[in-house]
């Protein structure tokens, strides 16, 4: 493309989407829960499967045509769900341990892995030499490099979103190994604070700096929804559900607090249950949003803490079998539980993504269950 765009956020289909997602963040009933399908390069890494996952991370060239493809799929099928076009720089979940020194293993089936810079038999001390990074080390500087073309080639058109964010306690327990980590957690608290406070500030800076090279953007990498920018930013924080209250209470929530106050709030995405963490999540300042699979946090204590106080984005997990018998079931549960359409969004993914004809009548019974249930 090469050229100046006008954004795509300013045609009138996308810019209705958008009015909707800002009433959704303000927890306004709009009469009905927003849903979309998760289509993005970043959990379909390619429309081919002869294209290497290895080079989908690494060239940004092929990374590129791949986002783009999915673009131009969703509009042949034309979904009629609350997606927004854009792109994203997608380096997968080890971006930000990488620029700690991390070595970074790629592979053909799977999404890439950090190896630890501090091991299990590493005395505690080691964390003060960690080098505070800059925001080009490691694949951050990719990330930038990729927002820098991605923009280039495409003209502005399409907003940016955020590289994959591993909040600071997900990044920690890569760069440390991980039981290493957890047990400093309770015999070297300082060294963990100190690791921490480096992962948090690095956070900041990098999202800024990223933010400074997108004409327009999303601060929200996953999952791919809409977040209007200054409305907060989106945080994985898969820890939250595999380490006790208490640890996190001290460890983990004075940090989060510090992203949020920084972007004007939070969207925290966590896998695995994690109620025991709801009295935590109801001390997270500007608490925008909760993404989860309700196949492993139950969806109800979660509705029933926060329902209409947040924004609750629910998807299918990855341990369904045991739980709901399709996308049909999940949904019907969730309409059911809930008591009204504030801040309620569901996320489902359909079992044949990429055929246009089955697409079309996914979304037509995605719409027909959300007229009749929601």
């Amino acid at each position: 493309m090469n050229r100046a765009a006008e954004s795509v956020t300013r045609e009138p289909k996308y810019a209705e989407i958008i009015q909707r997602w800002e009433a959704f963040w303000s927890l306004e009933d709009i009469g009905r829960p927003l849903w979309l399908v998760p289509s993005s390069a970043a959990i379909t890494p390619t429309l081919s499967p002869a294209t290497s996952l290895v080079k989908f991370f690494q060239d940004k060239e092929v990374q590129l045509e791949a986002e783009l493809g999915i673009l131009r799929w969703r509009e042949a099928a034309d979904i009629d769900d609350e997606f927004v076009p854009h792109i994203q720089p997608q380096g997968g979940v080890t971006v930000f341990a990488s620029a700690f020194g991390c070595d970074v293993e790629f592979f053909e089936h799977t999404m890439p892995w950090a190896h630890p810079v501090i091991l299990e038999d590493d005395p505690a001390r080691k964390v003060y030499d960690l080098v505070p990074p800059a925001v080009t080390d490691g694949q951050l500087g990719e990330m930038l490099e990729f927002t820098d073309y991605f923009v280039a080639e495409t003209g502005g058109r399409y907003p940016v979103a955020i590289t994959d964010l591993q909040g600071p306690l997900d990044t920690a327990y890569m760069i440390w190994e991980p039981s290493a980590f957890m047990l400093a957690m309770y015999d070297h608290p300082k060294e963990v604070h100190h690791l921490m406070r480096l992962v948090t500030d690095l956070i900041i800076r990098y999202v800024k700096e990223q933010r400074a090279r997108s004409p327009e953007f999303l601060p929200c990498h996953f999952p791919p929804l809409w977040l209007p920018d200054g409305r907060g930013i989106s945080v994985s924080d898969d820890g939250l559900a595999v380490i006790s209250a208490k640890l996190y209470r001290e460890f983990c929530l004075p940090y989060m607090n510090e992203i949020s106050e920084e972007f004007g709030g939070v969207m925290i995405h966590s896998c695995g249950d994690f109620t025991h963490q709801l009295d935590n999540l109801d001390q997270v300042r500007d608490l925008r949003g909760i993404n989860f699979g309700v196949t492993e946090t139950p969806f109800e204590p979660v509705w029933e803490r926060f329902g209409g106080r947040t924004a609750i984005i629910a998807h299918l997990g990855l341990n369904k079998e045991p739980h709901f018998a399709g996308n049909q079931q999940f949904l019907e549960h969730v309409l059911k539980v809930t008591t009204h359409n504030r801040g309620l969004c569901v996320v489902i993914a359909p079992e044949n993504l990429f055929g246009t004809g089955a697409i079309t009548r996914f979304s037509d019974r995605v719409k027909a269950t959300l007229a009749e249930l929601g």
